[in-house]
């Protein structure tokens, strides 16, 4: 997709949101991200090779880039789809998709990154946004994969623990250091080297 194909959009009058990455803008039933020339993010972001990539996936709560924008050959942005933010419902939570996503991102080489107040509910589900702060490293060793998924498996537990029992990283409330030292703890008793989701099944089980 080229810029001047959707640059009529790219007005202050369809902005509707701005980060220390991108420029929000509605564009039908997506939105359009252009990168700020002077990015603003502590992290670094995804390399262009990742970013093209990300689009390929076939991934369900994980927002993904949807069309690469380029200008004079050099991406400067993407589209995804328009998520319409609802009420934070812990109960419509869908664990399977997440892990899902998650074994999907881990096994094409993709470190999460910056989620924890980067997610949405909309649509009766939780989506997770911002996908460009990932890493991203090409890779058919194995044992890497796996290293990938216990890291980004370990980073997830904490977010869901935190979130539904500690009710942490609600946005605006800031860094929430005892919320997440809690989560943490929780986690390396209850549900270390197991997804939280799978560890909330086998105790219906029982």
């Amino acid at each position: 997709m080229t810029y001047d194909s959707i640059k009529s959009f790219i007005s202050e009058e369809n902005v509707i949101g701005r980060g220390k990455e991108v420029t929000v803008y509605r564009y039908h039933d997506k939105v359009i991200k252009i990168f700020h020339l002077k990015r603003l993010s502590d992290f670094k972001r995804i390399s262009n090779e990742g970013l093209i990539k990300l689009t390929e996936l076939d991934l369900k709560v994980f927002n993904k880039p949807i069309d690469i924008i380029y200008e004079e050959q050099q991406i400067v942005g993407y589209t995804e789809k328009y998520l319409e933010e609802e009420d934070v419902d812990v109960e419509v939570i869908d664990y399977e998709k997440i892990k899902e996503d998650l074994l999907c991102l881990s096994l094409q080489g993709f470190y999460l990154n910056d989620i924890f107040y980067n997610y949405i509910f909309s649509g009766g589900g939780v989506y997770f946004t911002d996908l460009t702060s990932y890493q991203y490293i090409h890779t058919e060793v194995d044992f890497l994969k796996k290293h990938i998924y216990k890291k980004n498996l370990e980073l997830m537990n904490q977010f869901l623990v935190g979130l539904v029992l500690f009710d942490a990283f609600r946005k605006g409330c800031g860094y929430e250091f005892s919320k997440m030292y809690l989560a943490s703890a929780y986690c390396q008793e209850h549900c270390q080297d197991i997804y939280y989701g799978d560890f909330l099944k086998m105790g219906r089980n029982r």
